[in-house]
């Protein structure tokens, strides 16, 4: 097992150090060949995983992987699901999830790929098989996009796209009982254009928001929010302009005033043919009109997946966010790493983590998180896939409140403004020898930068005040080897960098 640590640092701040639980960064070792998750969920402080593995034992075939660890990442329990049939089985950061259920079990969707149909599955509280329903819905036979199962009283509701016979995707809700056999099946939307819905979240036990992507064309579409019943009916709907403000919409919140906090990606601009795509938060109100939109976060081509995938509420009253971003420092080749993104109920910034995964090596590395979730202790723990050339592994990672893996811990609290729109530094090389050059084509001229080092624990070993100028020299020789975060303040403005020192 590899360790590394990580420490990353909140847009606008200074350190505080205080004590908290420490945390982890691990991929756990597991019996089965290329196990790896794309999807967790939190059930009473149990950590359960939920993505795919092969299985050696009797023939090589792609499986349904789920295991299950305590708090401090400890394996319980684990086991993989071989189709019935011979074909693989699958799911993905897109499609396939796992729901808890009542009774301590839980449901999964999936599909079993080359037979083109969905399948929902139902296991016991110790991970025993309970039973596997299939759907067939399109004469197609392909492109069937199940999200998570939605408990209600008397069975789940099952909602993604389908592809219908004009090779159209469409919105659609099913209805199953607790044996998953269906009540009723609804297709949402116009037949003649592109639209899917990307989630479903009960308003209360018999009403449901979900929001769909309405898909114009290649580079233009809108987004869509529907309010359906148990029975199917559309309560009301609501559609926006071509490319809102408020993004193409992935995730809803509901609010306690009745409103909605959506997730989407924002159309920035259109390069030639590339979709510059930027993160963004809104609220709606109960009349849909919008109250406030947050662009954050990277915005980068819509190749680049950078995306929150999964959000979870946190007892002090905000919101916990998991998904992946390309980060990248220096003359270094950009990396994808794991995205933690911790925000109020107004939508404004409170932390924003990118994680790095534990693995090391001369192969490309990299990870995403496909779930996230609370422990009653207050810390946070989120789950995925991390990987190495071709191989893939299970990764959790475990933060305290304030996003950090270790105590002490820097909190940071905003004093400095954050750089302007277009403004970047560079540091480079780095990894360096400890003496670096920073680059700031935009530094205010005429006064003092303040670049301050700290160290994996967040104290202070390293200050400097050179002259600001589009080119600085930092001489920080006589550290010891290691990770280091870089603090550079000039003019009201502050920039946050990882620094690596090697000898």
């Amino acid at each position: 097992m590899k360790w590394k640590k990580i420490l990353t640092f909140f847009i606008c701040c200074s350190p505080l150090l205080l004590t908290s639980q420490p945390g982890f960064n691990l991929t756990p070792p597991q019996e089965y060949p290329r196990a790896h998750f794309r999807n967790m969920i939190l059930n009473n402080d149990t950590i359960v995983g939920y993505g795919m593995a092969f299985s050696d034992t009797i023939e090589w075939r792609q499986s349904l992987f789920i295991a299950k660890f305590d708090s401090s990442g400890n394996p319980l329990a684990s086991t993989i699901i071989l189709d019935s049939l011979g074909a693989t089985l699958s799911m993905d950061k897109h499609y396939g999830k796992i729901t808890k259920v009542t009774g301590g079990g839980y449901a999964l969707t999936a599909a079993p790929l080359g037979r083109g149909s969905a399948l929902l599955i139902k296991l016991k509280a110790n991970l025993q098989l309970d039973f596997i329903t299939e759907y067939s819905d399109t004469i197609n036979l392909s492109q069937f996009n199940y999200k998570n199962p939605v408990e209600i009283k008397d069975g789940y509701l099952l909602y993604g796209d389908v592809q219908r016979p004009n090779y159209y995707n469409d919105s659609f809700v099913r209805r199953v009982d607790k044996q998953g056999n269906t009540v009723w099946f609804n297709y949402y939307g116009d037949y003649d254009v592109e639209d899917g819905f990307n989630d479903l979240k009960p308003i209360n036990d018999s009403v449901f928001a979900a929001c769909a992507l309405v898909q114009f064309g290649p580079q233009t579409g809108s987004s869509k929010i529907v309010y359906l019943d148990l029975e199917g009916n559309v309560l009301r709907q609501w559609q926006s302009e071509e490319n809102p403000e408020i993004g193409f919409l992935r995730n809803v919140i509901p609010t306690e005033d009745g409103g909605l906090i959506t997730y989407g990606i924002y159309l920035k601009e259109i390069i030639f043919s590339t979709l510059i795509m930027q993160p963004t938060l809104a609220k709606l109100d109960s009349n849909f009109q919008v109250q406030w939109v947050k662009h954050f976060g990277r915005a980068a081509s819509l190749n680049a997946g950078i995306n929150l995938r999964d959000f979870a509420p946190t007892s002090d009253g905000n919101y916990i966010a998991a998904g992946e971003t390309v980060i990248e420092e220096g003359s270094s080749d950009p990396r994808r790493v794991g995205w933690l993104y911790k925000f109020s109920p107004q939508g404004d910034s409170i932390w924003s983590k990118h994680i790095d995964t534990p693995l090391g090596a001369e192969y490309p590395i990299g990870g995403y998180f496909g779930g996230v979730g609370e422990l009653s202790s207050g810390s946070i723990v989120a789950g995925g896939a991390a990987y190495e050339g071709n191989e893939f592994y299970p990764w959790l990672v475990k933060v305290d409140a304030n996003g950090c893996l270790e105590a002490p811990c820097p909190v940071l609290n905003s004093i400095a403004g954050p750089m302007a729109e277009g403004e970047d530094i560079r540091l480079f090389p780095n990894p360096g020898n400890g003496r670096f050059r920073l680059s700031w084509e935009q530094a205010p001229t005429g006064g003092r930068a303040l670049c301050t080092l700290f160290d994996a624990q967040g104290r202070t070993v390293w200050r400097a005040e050179p002259r600001a100028a589009p080119e600085m020299e930092l001489d920080a020789t006589g550290l010891p080897p290691g990770f280091y975060m870089l603090e550079v303040r000039a003019a009201g403005r502050r920039w946050v960098g990882k620094a690596l020192i090697q000898k």
